[in-house]
């Protein structure tokens, strides 16, 4: 049997526009994830409507607007360009056209009406890959419950569609490949010497999610010490840390603000920020990283006396033709 290969590339998601009336229905939708805000929908509802949604968009689009670009947001951008160079490259390997649609947990284009073109497009196998090396609920888990559940929808109002075989690939850290592509984004971006620090962050996830038997942790520690042994970094000068806690639960540490201090304080002239878990650069590592983290790194060290400190921020991947070809591998692979 023939088998027309489908590919879906989930990703968290943007708002449509850096303005408050695109960003609320983007975070209501991102707040209202079980996966992210385990609180009693009876508690959480009327905080999330009446206390966040009408005050954090104003703020959170003057963050926005700071990296937004004329062609719109960099985030959709990029995740449209990984679309087009993975079809390239697949149609390259397999010696046939590939059909391939990105979908977002959050805002547009959502999954759905990205398996929605899948199935119009008459496949027969669909590999899904949320775009996260790094497995964990709150990433590449909730992007596989949202496929699922969009499937089941989308199935359900086609019936007379055959239902396609449905592949994923969870975690990505470990290909082939994947260390090196990191590693040559780092020595494209920053030049490393003893005494200088790689400080290697992730987005956190609250403890209990470790608790409940969430490898994150472990794939994170793995990450950052393969990185420093393909660049030959000394292990007294990585350092591995969190970033984005959103609310009030024991989030897993250390965080990235206070080893920067820490840093700082210490002494450390030139710091560089690698954050693996982003394959494409957003609103927390665009605004997060790139301007906060290195404002506070710049304003402690000279504080603690260090003339002409560096901070440096190492891009995400994105679409590099070296993720690409590694992604390109695992899907041919898996879809085989």
């Amino acid at each position: 049997m023939f088998v027309v290969l489908g590919v879906l590339i989930l990703n968290t998601g943007t708002p449509d526009a850096p303005t408050p009336e695109a960003i609320r229905p983007y975070l209501k939708q991102f707040l209202s994830d079980r996966n992210l805000i385990n609180v009693p929908r009876l508690i959480w509802k009327p905080v999330l409507n009446f206390c966040i949604l009408p005050n954090r968009p104003k703020k959170t689009a003057a963050h926005y607007q700071q990296f937004w670009t004329e062609e719109g947001s960099p985030f959709l951008l990029t995740s449209l360009a990984q679309r087009d160079k993975l079809r390239a490259r697949l149609a390259e390997l397999m010696g046939e056209p590939v059909a391939i649609e990105l979908g977002m947990r959050y805002g547009n284009p959502s999954t759905k009406s990205a398996i929605e073109a899948l199935l119009d497009a008459g496949v027969s196998r669909i590999v899904v890959v949320p775009l996260y090396p790094q497995e964990t609920k709150a990433c590449a888990g909730t992007c596989l419950e949202e496929f699922e559940r969009a499937f089941g929808e989308a199935m359900a109002e086609h019936p007379e569609l055959p239902r396609p075989e449905a592949r994923t690939i969870s975690h990505y850290w470990n290909a082939p490949g994947y260390l090196d592509a990191l590693a040559q984004s780092v020595r494209d971006a920053w030049s490393y010497e003893p005494g200088k620090k790689l400080v290697v962050s992730f987005h956190s996830i609250p403890v209990s999610f470790q608790a409940a038997g969430d490898t994150y942790p472990e794939s994170t520690k793995a990450t950052a010490e393969g990185l420093a042994s393909k660049l030959g970094i000394a292990p007294e000068d990585v350092v591995l840390t969190y970033q984005s806690r959103f609310d009030s639960r024991k989030w897993l540490g250390p965080f990235l603000e206070p080893e920067l201090r820490r840093l700082a304080a210490e002494g450390a002239r030139d710091v560089a920020v690698v954050c693996p878990i982003f394959s494409v650069d957003c609103i927390e590592t665009s605004y997060e990283v790139g301007i906060e983290a290195r404002e506070e790194f710049v304003s402690a060290a000279r504080e603690a006396g260090t003339e002409a400190p560096n901070f440096t921020y190492i891009p995400a991947l994105g679409a590099a033709d070296s993720i690409v070809g590694v992604l390109a591998n695992l899907i041919m692979a898996k879809g085989a």
